[in-house]
């Protein structure tokens, strides 16, 4: 049965009717692109990032992506220029968020954005399980209508296609000449979102160095180095049981750089990786992996609390325990055996 077109004066749909699919991915599309803008601009405006001795910065995280990542081939190349790697990222980051907020080149900024997460996915969260609680994995699936589908009619993509149509005589609307002006005016639009794009990313990262200061962190002592803020080895183990004999094992340090209350760090010789001496109180001596389990950065001892604390997604752990107190890490931090001998150092399992 033929259905008859609406007669004018018909009322329009009511609000709850299906919308078309360009319509029905519009909030998607502006939390993506506001996402991204705000992520690339939040890296520049943020003089830690670049600062290769400020805990969560692009130099650290790409250490931490190279001991979890399953491709650690595609992290080694900018392990060697972390600062270019990083203000490449911020860019892109940027630049895929305007073309999708915008729905200019709306299909390439797409792309881009899957690339992005991909390749975040690769070198960062590969490893969080379950795999739900790494938002990496999600970007990846939420970028695919917009690769897949055509241009939203809610573009500028599409508005300048249609004026540029409209400018045109009906017998060149199918003409190869309709697609040329229209790549020429998308680019020169491209261009000009792109001076813009530059513009505020620069402003925002002399905005952020002028305004900004590196926040003040502790300085955890190094077993072996030192620290000069280590209890002598008397008031270090005088609460404590001392081992009578040689601990089985490999020496990290001397117990006395431990301070009290506090932590050292150490590399675990069993796995080569960074990790924590504690001593809470006093001749009691705790053992944790400094690397967090939810994508491998390493986490920092907060003595005013008793914690590790993820400076890259603010995960916390209990001191004493390694236990997580606060999420998104998904395990506690792997204890390691660690025993004081009688020789004043400390010994670990290898």
């Amino acid at each position: 049965m033929l259905e008859h077109p609406p007669t004018r004066g018909t009322p329009p749909p009511p609000w709850w009717s299906p919308l078309d699919a360009s319509a029905a991915t519009l909030v998607l599309r502006a939390f993506l692109g506001v996402t991204f803008v705000f992520a690339g601009l939040d890296k520049l405006a943020n003089p830690d990032f670049f600062r290769a001795t400020a805990p969560g910065s692009i130099q650290e995280q790409l250490q931490a992506a190279l001991r979890t990542s399953p491709v650690p081939a595609l992290v080694r190349p900018a392990v060697h220029a972390p600062v270019l790697f990083g203000v490449v990222i911020a860019l892109a980051e940027v630049a895929v968020g305007l073309g999708t907020a915008l729905g200019l080149w709306s299909r390439v900024a797409a792309v881009g954005g899957m690339v992005l997460s991909l390749t975040f996915f690769l070198t960062v969260s590969f490893n969080t399980w379950p795999y739900f609680y790494g938002s990496d994995i999600v970007f990846v699936f939420a970028w695919t209508p917009f690769v897949l589908a055509a241009p939203s009619r809610w573009s500028l993509d599409a508005a300048i296609e249609r004026a540029t149509r409209q400018r045109l005589s009906p017998d060149a609307s199918e003409s190869a000449d309709v697609s040329r002006r229209v790549l020429l005016r998308k680019g020169g639009v491209a261009a000009v979102v792109a001076a813009m794009g530059l513009f505020i990313a620069a402003m925002t990262a002399l905005v952020g160095r002028a305004l900004g200061s590196s926040r003040a962190t502790t300085v955890t002592p190094v077993l072996g180095e030192g620290s000069t803020t280590a209890t002598s080895g008397t008031a270090a183990r005088g609460g404590g049981t001392t081992v009578p004999s040689t601990p089985k094992g490999t020496s990290v340090g001397p117990a006395a750089d431990v301070p009290l209350g506090g932590a050292a760090q150490f590399t675990d010789p069993a796995t080569r990786q960074p990790a924590f001496a504690i001593q809470l109180t006093a001749g009691d001596f705790t053992a944790l992996s400094a690397v967090c389990t939810h994508e491998g950065c390493i986490v920092e001892f907060v003595q005013s609390d008793d914690t590790l604390q993820c400076p890259c997604h603010g995960s916390v752990y209990d001191a004493h325990t390694g236990q997580v107190l606060k999420g998104p890490a998904p395990s506690p931090l792997p204890r390691i055996e660690i025993a004081e001998g009688s020789d004043g150092n400390l010994y670990v399992d290898d």
